[in-house]
């Protein structure tokens, strides 16, 4: 019996909410540009920090139910156990890759705290658009766990992410 993942979550309000915000502001912005001959330049660099936290959201609410990019189909043409073991491994290495990168981010992210990098229009610390490599990164680990878990019970299948493209 398969049983049902929730398909909205937290990750799924956030990206929602960041991708909203990033539309209002852009629009703002165009509209000021265009039709006023201004422009806030502070909003500019709010921008910028709101498009990589939407980035970053999104990437999350595709990882809930195994969506992202992957070429699968030769894996497909293996035996189901096959299949679960392979993805496995595979999915261990991403999470080993992960690794390296949530120590790395967390690293330039202290020293961002520790020696603060300013930016010039609105006095925000770089730390603040950087904050949310780390944390993506690990909820994307777990996320992966997950995934394999799913995999290995039978609630998640190759075909799922495949029968809606």
């Amino acid at each position: 019996m398969e049983t049902q993942h929730p398909k909205f979550g937290i990750e799924a309000a956030v990206a929602a909410l960041l991708l909203t915000a990033l539309v209002v502001m852009m629009t703002a912005q165009v509209v000021m540009r265009s039709g006023f001959g201004t422009t806030l330049s502070w909003l500019e660099e709010v921008i910028r920090i709101v498009f990589v936290w939407a980035v970053y959201a999104s990437v999350l609410v595709a990882a809930i139910d195994d969506k992202h990019i992957r070429v699968a189909l030769h894996i497909t043409m293996l035996p189901h156990k096959a299949q679960l073991v392979v993805l496995a491994i595979a999915d261990l290495c991403w999470i080993a890759f992960n690794s390296t990168l949530i120590y790395g981010a967390c690293v330039y992210s202290l020293s961002l705290w520790q020696y603060p990098y300013r930016m010039p229009t609105t006095g925000l610390n770089l730390i603040w658009a950087f904050a949310i490599i780390p944390f993506a990164f690990l909820i994307l680990s777990i996320r992966i766990l997950v995934n394999i878990r799913r995999r290995a019970r039978g609630e998640l299948d190759m075909t799922d992410a495949q029968a809606e493209m």
